[in-house]
């Protein structure tokens, strides 16, 4: 049997080809948008790709079956009653798939979605014992998918499906078997998902804290901590759903000037920039309204937190290379509407055109300035995890999603400092409170991480 894993950094997406060289076929599960590690992997390994397999319908990335289907000619397969509007084949609980030697069986497994599915895999020249689960989004190390996705009418229906499947559906199976989920450590389909990128049932049984509640408890837990929603999943959700339209049939992607980059924000208030330099650069002088989400494995993530599916964007960055990464990033969460890019600012400071300034405060001054100002607000937008780890004890705690949502409630002349753990989501957020009207706002360089080294207090 041939089994191979892939991951797209930052999102924590986990794609896999099965398959037998000498029967010389493959088959690719939950694939990525961008398909060209699985044609490769083909071709080194002398198998052709007859089958694409989804465990459910992704509501964190743009699945890659259209544009795999195109390039290789394979059907694409989704569990029964699956509600996608393209030509697919339906896997049916007991189904069985052969390549060679190798034995996939379909086990039907609701929970993350209504339709989910986990694929048994057997290699037939060892023997009849199953040795892999692929478990989607059910069962993931350290960790179970959500089951909130389907929308609120369907949560109690769906807890209930997910603790049978995991109990009774995944029950049958021994404690040997290993499990390679649909996402690890990063993802936003689960939480607390280990960076370990499989398992084995029997250590899941033993750790895993959601394998250990009656359904009572289990119940409780998942419907008193649904996690954030970032807000590009319905529209993924949506596009999976229809169909994804093939990278190659995108519309090109130009480089603009100064003229017509102002020309475009004047266009429509959905017409965007999202800002790629490191948060340092962007402090210092910026096109007025962007964003900063520098590049980083987990950009994408934050795009899809701040983002609207339906905006326009351009792209400011330090070079082509980085332009080329981002535009694969953001396309692989939904993100197809890159009109263009920009090189750099100075052109559009040649150009006399006005800039913006967000100040950078190192955790000294930050610490100094506290000691001044009893008024001046210290805005932490880490997690609850880690705000629980230690924080300023002045400082007033609201998790960037929350504030990406809710907004911040005060004086629009507040002296704000934001900060993070390394400066990274401060950036962020405080790029989005100076689009918002903000007008004294800072960012602190290095975060909660280098307050910590500098001996500051915390509580």
């Amino acid at each position: 049997m041939f089994f191979q894993q892939f991951k797209v950094e930052g999102l924590g997406c986990l794609s896999y080809m099965i398959g037998c060289p000498l029967d010389g076929r493959a088959i690719v599960v939950d694939p990525k948008r961008d398909t060209g590690d699985y044609l490769k992997t083909a071709q080194l390994n002398k198998m052709k790709i007859t089958g694409i397999i989804e465990t459910h319908l992704h509501a964190d990335h743009i699945s890659g079956a259209a544009e795999l289907q195109l390039q290789t000619g394979a059907p694409i397969y989704l569990g029964a009653g699956s509600p996608a509007d393209y030509d697919h084949l339906p896997l049916n609980d007991g189904d069985n798939i052969l390549l060679g030697n190798t034995k996939i069986e379909v086990v039907s497994t609701p929970g993350h979605t209504p339709h989910s599915i986990s694929l048994a895999l057997t290699d037939l020249s060892r023997g009849d014992l199953v040795e892999i689960l692929l478990t989607g989004d059910l069962l993931f190390v350290g960790s179970i998918g959500r089951p909130d996705l389907a929308g609120g009418a369907l949560l109690e229906e769906q807890i209930k499906n997910a603790y049978h499947s995991l109990q009774t559906r995944l029950g049958k199976f021994p404690d040997y078997v290993e499990i390679y989920p649909a996402h690890g450590a990063g993802s936003l389909c689960g939480a607390g998902i280990s960076a370990k990128p499989s398992s084995t049932l029997g250590f899941e049984r033993l750790t895993n804290p959601f394998l250990q509640l009656d359904f009572d408890k289990f119940r409780e837990q998942l419907s008193a901590n649904t996690p954030h929603r970032p807000i590009n999943f319905t529209h993924i959700i949506n596009t999976n759903m229809r169909g994804q339209q093939p990278v190659h049939k995108l519309p090109g992607i130009n480089e603009y000037n100064p003229l017509t980059c102002k020309k475009f924000l004047s266009e429509s208030p959905d017409n965007i920039i999202i800002d790629l330099r490191e948060a340092t650069a962007f402090g210092g002088a910026h096109i007025p309204g962007s964003f900063n989400i520098g590049m980083a494995p987990n950009s994408a993530l934050w795009v899809g937190n701040v983002v609207k599916p339906e905006s326009r964007i351009l792209l400011l960055a330090n070079n082509h290379q980085n332009v080329e990464q981002a535009v694969t990033m953001f396309r692989r969460v939904g993100y197809d509407n890159i009109q263009g890019y920009i090189i750099g600012l100075n052109g559009w400071i040649m150009a006399a055109e006005e800039t913006g300034f967000l100040p950078q405060i190192s955790v000294h001054s930050l610490h100094t300035v506290l000691g001044k100002y009893s008024n001046h607000m210290i805005l932490d937008v880490r997690n609850d995890q880690e705000w629980l780890t230690g924080h300023i004890d002045q400082a007033r705690h609201l998790p960037l999603p929350q504030l990406i949502n809710q907004g911040l409630n005060c004086e629009i002349d507040q002296h704000i400092s934001v900060i993070c753990l390394s400066g990274y989501r401060s950036n962020i957020a405080a790029s989005i409170l100076k689009q918002r009207g903000f007008k004294n706002v800072y960012s602190v360089i290095g975060g909660m991480s280098t307050w910590k080294t500098a001996g500051y207090k915390r509580v």
